[in-house]
């Protein structure tokens, strides 16, 4: 059953491969992807560069060709990755039940499909989450070097494709060092330490590049990690980035069906003791670490900011209900306790149809829309062919956020110069692009790539429009 939900899991990730680009993985194409590979390592002008990610990225563009399905295919495989894992983690913990229900409920979340087929490198923290937790886990069960070494090797890697995996990090090793007190192995302490100072190692060698080139401050004090002014985070930002953040994660699930599994994660919580193997809870652990991190460092957090705890989460939500129904007796009101003698296996064949129809009804729903899907061109794909087709050696093409780094890597892959695109005062003709709902006026574009609207001949021709895309044609003043 693992191998089918892992199997249905891919499937519904197919889906979303070939959609148009957006704008944080077309930029980390044109930024990072299409630079050399020293470029890659030590680049971290903007960290954007998700550096691991990016390097897979590259690999996956080098061997297969500039694709959209490509720059996401390492994405896509560290999701798909994850879904057995779940299944792992949560029959060592819990139950075997709830590792299928768990898993089942990764590979049918709309906003983890989501993450998981996005040209970012957040479904590869959440893979090495999963994996630290294990080695962990193992470790502390068997002292065995290779999971101590597989659990610095897991962080080191998360930390090498975006710093965020400090979080998780640190509420598992926080989470291991309150195991070993609790168990009074007090001498296992100096090993535990020992793997974080190994990640710690590992990671400033694997950064040192970016350290040589671009300097620490571009690694440590950028300003997208800076924390935010005490007084406006505690009362406006982080309630707005929490509530942005439970929005996304349910916008594409039933209205009552977020609150039905944070339920469920609450209640695993309450409950640890009775229905859990391990001793502590690594959900408790994992909140106090971030409760400490949020205060001190204060966070402009977006979701994806948090995509490491839905895996964790839904393992969490389906240990609260299904190992609970376990330990209070809820099986009696099953069929199955009629016959004692063949009960588990009627229960477990009553899971596994459960689940198999659960997987295709979603994977059917999903098929019906996959063709669309990967034919279907988007507005400024369908722009990027307009106007490579009638661009002439000394035009520019100026476009502002969101459309930029889209149209970049559109205009890329068709073979334009990155000339064309790069913003300059001299130029034979201008083609400059507005969305209605954002940045409707062509001055304001203008001004957004540094260049005075002065320069340009007012008022522009208006070409058309693909969606809320439209283009004006310029010429010099």
């Amino acid at each position: 059953m693992p191998i089918l939900i892992t199997f249905f899991g891919l499937f519904l990730r197919l889906a979303a491969l070939n959609d148009p680009v957006t704008y944080d993985e077309a930029y980390t194409y044109v930024a990072f992807v299409s630079r050399s590979w020293w470029g890659v390592l030590s680049d971290y002008s903007l960290p954007n560069n998700h550096i691991f990610h990016t390097l897979l990225v590259k690999i996956s563009v080098s061997l297969l060709g500039n694709q959209p399905w490509s720059l996401r295919l390492p994405a896509l495989l560290a999701g798909t990755a994850s879904l057995p894992l779940i299944y792992l983690l949560g029959k060592r913990i819990y139950s075997s039940t709830t590792g299928l229900v768990a898993a089942m409920l990764a590979a049918v979340c709309p906003v983890l499909i989501r993450y998981d087929s996005a040209a970012r490198g957040y479904s590869l923290v959440a893979l090495f989450t999963l994996l630290a937790w294990l080695a962990a886990a193992d470790w502390l069960e068997t002292s065995r070097r290779r999971a101590w070494l597989g659990l610095a090797v897991a962080v080191t890697l998360g930390m090498f494709t975006i710093p965020t995996m400090l979080l998780p990090a640190g509420g598992i090793f926080l989470w291991a060092l309150l195991t070993l007190a609790a168990q009074k192995a007090w001498r296992r302490i100096p090993a535990l330490l020992g793997a974080g100072l190994l990640s710690v190692a590992l990671t400033l060698t694997l950064y040192s590049p970016v350290l040589r080139v671009s300097g620490w401050r571009k690694l440590f004090a950028n300003n997208f990690v800076l924390p935010v002014e005490p007084g406006l985070y505690f009362s406006r930002v982080l309630w707005e980035r929490l509530t942005q953040t439970w929005e996304i994660w349910t916008m594409q699930t039933p209205p009552a069906l977020g609150w039905i599994l944070l339920a469920g994660v609450i209640l695993s919580l309450a409950l640890h003791r009775q229905i859990a193997r391990q001793q502590i809870s690594l959900l408790a652990a994992l909140l106090a670490w971030l409760l400490c991190y949020v205060i001190l460092r204060r966070p402009d957090a977006y979701d994806r900011f948090w995509a490491f705890l839905l895996p964790l989460g839904l393992l969490w939500a389906a240990a609260g209900y299904v190992e609970t129904a376990q330990r209070l007796g809820a099986e009696q009101w099953f069929p199955w306790r009629i016959c004692p003698q063949t009960g588990p296996r009627l229960q477990r064949n009553f899971l596994a149809a459960l689940t198999l129809s659960v997987l295709v009804y979603t994977s059917a729903s999903s098929l019906l829309t996959f063709p669309q899907r990967w034919n279907k061109l988007g507005n400024v794909e369908y722009l990027a062919g307009e106007l490579a087709r009638d661009l002439r050696p000394g035009d520019l093409v100026l476009a502002g956020y969101p459309n930029d780094a889209p149209l970049w890597y559109y205009l890329s892959r068709l073979g334009v110069p990155e000339a064309t695109w790069r913003a300059r005062e001299t130029f034979s003709r201008a083609y400059v692009l507005v969305t209605t709902s954002f940045e409707p006026d062509p001055a304001k574009v203008m001004r957004a790539n540094h260049l005075d609207p002065a320069l340009f001949a007012f008022p522009g021709e208006f070409l058309g429009e693909s969606g809320q895309v439209q283009v004006y044609l310029f010429s010099p003043r």
